[in-house]
């Protein structure tokens, strides 16, 4: 990320800041009004909370981008990423339909950046969840470009999932294969010949025959833990995202017991250095999914985050890192 673009993307949010903290004024001052009916002031109030929420993440993105491209210059002067990961870190919203349990997370930033989380509750008609997809995306380099391609890739696949109907999506045009397809034509047919890839996970959660289905375009392989309580490798990847617009993706399906954990992750983690130049790598994550294996997805994700820093031995870590722990309760 060039130095000009920080200052831009920093720009933006504080506009962006400024528009949100306005409408929490507007609403709460509303809400207080003594003269409007009570569901009216219940309303504004409602709307005023939504605002603060909103400001406040606005408020995260900034200060992780503020403090996160605030380290060693890297490359001709620009700035580099170079940052502490918190104790109290934000964790990533998720929609998640019934039974299952998860948290994600994206540091230094959810907004700007390479890695970007995608996750959306599949319905009929009727409103019943069907399932959950979940993606992870990792476009290379730390700029607005970046940001721009995963921009673009959230886009199509919002769009894709609210286009489809159930009848649609019986004939399984939102499996995994079709999403990751998807995303690979789009990333190649607008970044033709200018050398820019990405990395997907796509994984869905269905509900109805209790069953992991996902397609790997060239990501780090995830882990699943089952009720044996190892940590297994799910290796089948294939070519990364805008190589190969006509490229045929294939997906892997397996059946989801209760208690069973699934993690993904971007490999900013795998390769943290520490002094000594070691890599963290998949045996680090590994080992805290086999030990946290009884404990609640919350508590791996501080344990991988924990394992990480203790790693780091004090260092700073200068990459991205993004991390989803999926795990299905019992009935």
């Amino acid at each position: 990320m060039s130095i000009d673009e920080r200052e831009e993307i920093l720009k933006i949010l504080s506009g962006a800041i400024i528009r949100e903290t306005n409408a929490f004024n507007f609403y709460y001052k509303g809400s207080e009004n003594p003269n409007i009916p009570a569901g009216a002031s219940g309303l504004l109030s409602r709307l005023a909370e939504e605002e603060r929420v909103h400001r406040q993440l606005l408020l995260n993105e900034y200060k992780a981008i503020e403090k996160g491209w605030n380290g060693e210059k890297g490359k001709e002067g620009e700035p580099g990423l170079s940052y502490m990961i918190p104790e109290d870190p934000s964790f990533t919203p998720l929609e998640l339909s019934e039974r299952l349990e998860a948290v994600a997370l994206t540091m230094p930033s959810r907004l700007v950046g390479g890695d970007s989380i995608f996750s959306r509750v599949i319905r009929d008609h009727a409103g019943n969840a069907r399932g959950t997809l979940l993606l992870l995306y990792d476009a290379m380099g730390h700029s607005m470009k970046t940001t721009e391609i995963n921009a673009l890739a959230a886009k199509a696949v919002g769009e894709y999932v609210d286009s489809v109907s159930l009848s649609k999506m019986e004939t399984e045009m939102l499996s995994p294969k079709k999403i990751v397809s998807l995303i690979n034509g789009k990333i190649a047919e607008k970044y033709e010949n200018e050398g820019i890839f990405l990395t997907v996970l796509c994984a869905l959660f269905d509900r109805g025959n209790g069953t992991l289905t996902y397609a790997n375009a060239g990501h780090e392989p995830p882990f699943l833990v089952d009720a044996s309580g190892k940590a297994s490798s799910l290796l089948q990847t294939q070519l990364i995202a805008g190589i190969d617009p006509a490229f045929h993706y294939r997906e892997h399906s397996m059946p989801l017991g209760p208690g069973d954990i699934f993690c993904v992750f971007s490999d900013g983690i795998v390769e943290a250095e520490n002094p000594e130049e070691t890599i963290y790598g998949r045996g680090g994550i590994s080992q805290i999914l086999e030990e946290h294996r009884g404990g609640t997805p919350g508590d791996i994700v501080a344990g991988v985050l924990g394992g990480l820093k203790e790693h780091l031995g004090g260092e700073p870590i200068k990459d991205e890192i993004s991390i989803i722990v999926v795990k299905l309760k019992g009935e």
